[in-house]
């Protein structure tokens, strides 16, 4: 039973019970009063009068007495079950307080019955939710910056120990022919080409996380801008074994407001990726809906296991350690592009594509004619 119900019928029985306590009292010592009057043999008339005022006494104080006791002890029990709901509320939720004190995110307080205290514990419970989620993400966000810090390393270990490798090479004479000097500068060169690509992608990976990457978006339409690309990006990859592919419905036409900048960086970080994972095709699909465009990217390489793809535009990611050792690259490329998508609007979906090969579906806000 709710506070405000048991309020009321306590008020109910504060009234009722003293007024019946006061009937039952007032017939009760009129009664004695009349059997103590019958009882007695009175000499004169003052000794009659002098009894009848002796029994109104006894019947006011009696009745009185009676009504007093009454009101103690019917506020004592009906004040003890309102305070008796109040204080168990209050329990509940110091006790939530002190498990969440004590780092119990997961305690909750039960919803069995509707009453006063009903709303306060929803709004204990949304906020212990929203406490733990904050905590899990905190941990969540510690755990992505350890694994970049690793990444980082990672990345930044093999092409630094290969150019001090070739460098002291160089110094102490190993490269003793023309060919074999210019061998080792070129590897040098590559190397520091890599380390400088790391730096770039680290540099604006940093900022897109914090928000200040400096776009300029423009309305440009998808498909010229495709189509453009698809003629720089096709013969370059035709050399590493890659054959791109741009399908398209009839003169698609439909505006997004975008940087070209970042759309090209979208596409090559993609075509990048496949490659990088031994695709031989990788065809591009660009279908328009009612609200958006719909940018879909397909290729024939080994595909992702289940467990793995959720976290394939995280950074340093990389979905298949086994094969980690052979594949080359920062791990950055899709979480670039997952974040280039989401500050235009967007959103990505990676799936495996049958009978194999990964599949990424970007859709991103049309702009209206």
């Amino acid at each position: 039973m709710s506070v405000k119900k048991r309020l009321f019928w306590s008020h109910i029985l504060m009234f009722a019970l003293p007024m019946f306590t006061y009937l039952l009292f007032s017939f009760l010592a009129d009664r004695l009063s009349w059997l103590y009057l019958l009882q007695q043999r009175f000499s004169s008339m003052e000794d009659f009068q002098y009894h009848v005022r002796l029994t109104e006494h006894f019947s006011r104080w009696f009745t009185l007495g009676g009504l007093t006791l009454t009101l103690l002890i019917v506020n004592r029990f009906l004040s003890r079950g309102v305070l008796k709901k109040i204080e168990g509320s209050l329990r509940e939720l110091s006790d939530g307080l002190r498990q969440l004190r004590e780092g119990d995110l997961s305690c909750r307080l039960p919803l069995t019955e509707e009453d006063e205290f009903s709303a306060v514990r929803t709004d204990f419970n949304a906020t212990a939710a929203q406490l733990q989620q904050l905590v899990e993400e905190q941990q969540q966000n510690d755990r992505n910056r350890q694994e970049l810090l690793a990444g980082i390393s990672h990345d930044l270990r093999s092409p630094l120990t290969a150019i001090r490798a070739y460098t002291e090479g160089l110094l102490d004479g190993v490269a003793q022919t023309e060919d074999s000097r210019r061998q080792y500068l070129t590897i040098i060169r590559d190397k520091t080409r890599d380390l400088q690509a790391l730096v770039n992608k680290l540099f604006l990976f940093s900022r897109m996380d914090l928000g200040r990457n400096e776009d300029h978006p423009e309305p440009v339409t998808l498909h010229d801008e495709l189509q453009q690309l698809h003629m720089v990006l096709e013969p370059e990859y035709a050399h590493k074994g890659m054959d791109i592919a741009y399908l398209f419905p009839e003169q698609p036409q439909s505006h997004i407001l975008a940087d070209p900048d970042t759309l090209h960086r979208i596409v090559t970080n993609i075509a990048e990726n496949s490659c990088k994972y031994g695709a031989t095709t990788l065809d591009i699909a660009l279908r328009e809906a009612p609200a958006f465009v719909s940018l879909t990217f397909t290729d024939n390489g080994p595909g992702v296991s289940p467990d793995s793809l959720p976290h394939i535009f995280d950074a340093f990611y990389r979905a298949d350690p086994a094969r980690n050792e052979k594949v080359s690259g920062s791990g950055l490329g899709l979480a670039i592009v997952s974040r280039a998508v989401r500050n235009m609007g967007g959103r990505i979906i990676a799936k495996n594509a049958q009978p194999h090969g990964l599949t990424l579906e970007i859709q991103l806000p049309r702009l209206e004619d």
